[in-house]
């Protein structure tokens, strides 16, 4: 999963890339858009994090990782109180990563504020809404273990029942994610105005 997410940043740094360059070269007298060096600067962090983070995962430093993905969602951001997709999305899949991690080493309550948290940036019904409600899925059965293993089994029911209700949720979500991807394939090519 971890080469997925780099692969997300990748493409957002050469999304990033793309409209700058497209439009480095305007006739004379049009107003340039050159690339936007605070974003850029943040995806390269971002990028930087999620590989410390792969690394200590791969050494079983689970805190580390952990720490490197709370350094992410604690960053300076670009443009500071504008609202820019490319970071949204980038702090969405840093906060699942960030409740993954903690969920691993069976830190619920941090999860669960994890994905609080993570769902502020993912607020519409996309992939990343999606990540952060199925990982809260994950939260809520393993929660249902743990209750089950305290004596407490009316209380496990409810967070199995809430576990599956959220997963079911997912299913709902990424199905809508597919169909609009669908329907704008089907619409044909979008012309980008120059």
């Amino acid at each position: 999963m971890s080469r997925f997410r780099l692969i997300l940043v990748a493409l957002a740094v050469t999304g990033v890339l793309a409209v700058g360059c497209n439009r480095r070269e305007a006739p004379e007298g049009e107003a340039t858009q050159v690339v936007d060096t605070e974003l850029m600067a943040f995806l390269s962090e971002a990028r930087a994090l999620h590989h410390q983070a792969n690394m200590k995962e791969e050494a079983n430093d689970l805190a580390g990782a952990a720490g490197a993905m709370s350094r992410l969602v604690t960053a300076r951001r670009p443009h500071e109180g504008k609202t820019m997709p490319e970071v949204e999305e980038v702090l969405a899949d840093a906060y699942a990563r960030l409740a993954e991690l903690h969920l691993r080493q069976n830190a619920l309550s941090p999860a669960a504020e994890a994905i609080a948290a993570g769902l502020t940036h993912a607020p519409r019904p996309t992939y990343f809404r999606g990540r952060l409600l199925e990982v809260q899925g994950l939260v809520e059965e393993a929660r249902a273990a743990a209750l089950a293993d305290a004596g407490k089994p009316a209380e496990a029911v409810r967070a199995r029942e809430k576990a599956i209700e959220l997963l079911e949720e997912v299913v709902r979500i990424q199905d809508q994610v597919i169909q609009r991807s669908v329907a704008g394939r089907d619409a044909g090519p979008v012309e980008v105005p120059r």
